[in-house]
């Protein structure tokens, strides 16, 4: 079973997917018009302080403000202080995003930097070594915890002397010495004690050579952030954008290329020289495993991504079983309901274990769904009733199984006796459905329309109100919908005139909702 990295570069819009035992998992997306500020890191301005919700609207720069809570703050002598004690207005902050706008909500802030690389993330702020959960070993996490801490050790070198080993370890051989360190950069060592990193699964197995070296990089990377938040604080020039992540093709790579990706294709020229150059410089021994891909059919139609992503947007996906899975979203959460649907025809048998065949199918494909559509927070999943309470723990930790392997965080409750399960899920970029649609202008995004009887029987109504107001002999104007005048003229108006004794004139405006008409008196 083949792991792939496909990434699909066009005019307008750039597109990644990873395919995993031949199965879409991830998909990413990104339009120069919906450039996402993830992950970037700004030296803001705090707009605002909200004592009642404990949070900071702070100006990055961007057309609405972020949202700074209490407990994002970088706590230093701060702990357990209410915001407005931490911070004020006017005050410049340096915070990094977190969530993409949603709605009508602008981006999520933290003070808690993390610079991403390779195999780790940088916490200048935070001087613990964290392993992910995701590295199954005992022993695995607990090498790549000491190597770190061996690592960090160093840290208290200075902004030059990394910059000099930096660019020994590229060969530049101009560099034969490190200059003696001043003491602000003495001061500025010190300060990088402090520094911690979380590692990713991409470590597993990785040695200290490559560990070390991914290191030096978000060092040298958050010496140029400090650098650039100074001068913008000097020059007053802020909101001020200090580092942005790299393009969907840099950030694939650096996400996935790890072990267990078989292969990466690449569609365009120019896609295919920054994964090639990309691979040269951070991963050599994969530079093999790239391939440019240059039929014209497409490479996501041969590999029937398109058809994973229609399915994606799909609010019913069928299970091999013959059952299917539902999705509902409200703004306060995501309801997920398992429908036995043929499942429950095929073979007879004992329901209990045709609801457990069913459930663990459904709970493969929830995990693989949500990280396909980007759902996130509050997920209720209505699983079917088993009595079994040995069927529904297998349920429940077939959830937890699949949901491992996914990068976002995510907490799983027990079942209840009703066979709901709830879940949360961190958000992190934009829902696929929000960058797939947009709302629709007839219902707004409801889903729902008025049906026409209901809309016709409230038209008369209101035109029979407005011929009983007025003077005799006035002439009504009704403006609506063209399927909505197509039921009123013909017999309907002629009976509906001699009711109310006055003449009706109905205009079809094709760009009217349907419940959105007007009735009103026609000048003479």
């Amino acid at each position: 079973m083949a792991n792939e990295l496909l990434i699909d570069v066009g005019l307008t819009e750039t597109r990644v997917a990873l395919v995993e035992e031949d199965r879409l998992v991830h998909l990413d997306l990104e339009r120069p018009e919906r450039d996402s500020a993830l992950g970037a890191v700004f030296l803001g301005r705090v707009r605002r302080i909200e004592k009642g919700l404990q949070a900071a609207y702070v100006d990055i720069g961007l057309s609405r403000d972020g949202f700074l809570a209490r407990a994002d703050l970088r706590d230093a002598d701060d702990a357990g202080k209410p915001i407005e004690q931490c911070l004020h207005e006017g005050e410049t902050v340096l915070v990094q995003v977190i969530r993409d706008p949603v709605g009508e909500k602008g981006v999520k802030l933290t003070g808690q930097i993390a610079l991403p690389g390779r195999f780790l993330s940088l916490t200048p702020f935070d001087p613990a070594v964290r392993v992910t959960r995701r590295i199954a070993q005992d022993a695995e996490r607990m090498r790549l915890a000491a190597v770190m801490q061996s690592l960090l050790a160093l840290a208290d070198q200075t902004p030059l002397e990394v910059a000099a080993r930096l660019q020994r370890r590229a060969g530049d051989r101009r560099v034969s010495q490190v200059k003696m360190a001043s003491a602000d950069d003495r001061r500025k060592g010190e300060r990088r004690r402090s520094m911690g990193c979380v590692v990713n699964a991409n470590a597993d197995g990785i040695g200290k050579d490559d560990l070390s070296a991914d290191l030096e990089r978000l060092y040298a990377r958050w010496i140029a952030i400090e650098e650039r938040r100074a001068k913008a604080a000097a020059a007053s020039a802020v909101p001020a954008e200090l580092w942005r992540e790299m393009g969907p093709v840099g950030r694939a790579l650096r996400d996935y290329v790890g072990a267990r990706l078989d292969r990466i294709r690449v569609n365009a020229a120019a896609g295919f020289a920054e994964a090639r150059a990309w691979l040269f410089e951070h991963a050599p021994d994969h530079v093999g495993r790239l391939e440019r891909f240059d039929d014209p059919a497409g490479l996501f139609s041969l590999f029937d991504i398109e058809d994973d992503i229609a399915h994606a947007s799909a609010r019913r996906v069928e299970l091999p079983s013959g059952g299917a899975i539902i999705f509902g979203e409200t703004e306060a959460l995501t309801a997920i309901d398992v429908d036995s649907g043929r499942g429950s025809s095929r073979g007879g048998g004992d329901f209990d274990e045709m609801a457990l065949k069913v459930n663990l199918q459904a709970a493969a494909e929830i995990a693989r769904q949500l990280r396909l559509r980007g759902i996130g927070g509050i997920i209720v999943i209505d699983f079917l009733h088993m009595d079994s309470a040995a069927f529904r723990a297998q349920t429940v930790n077939a959830l937890r199984q699949a949901l491992a392997r996914d990068p976002a965080p995510t907490k799983v409750l027990g079942m209840s006796a009703l066979g709901l399960v709830e879940m949360t899920r961190k958000r992190i970029g934009e829902p696929l459905a929000t960058r797939l649609f947009e709302s629709c202008p007839a219902c707004h995004g409801d889903g729902h329309l008025p049906s026409l009887p209901a809309v016709l029987a409230e038209l008369l109504r209101q035109a029979g109100r407005e011929a009983a107001a007025g003077p005799p002999g006035i002439r009504l104007d009704i403006r609506c919908a063209p399927d909505l005048a197509a039921l009123v003229d013909g017999d309907l108006k002629a009976r509906f005139e001699r009711q109310i004794g006055t003449s009706v004139a109905v205009t079809g405006e094709p760009g009217r909702r349907r419940d959105g008409f007007s009735v009103g008196r026609a000048d003479r």
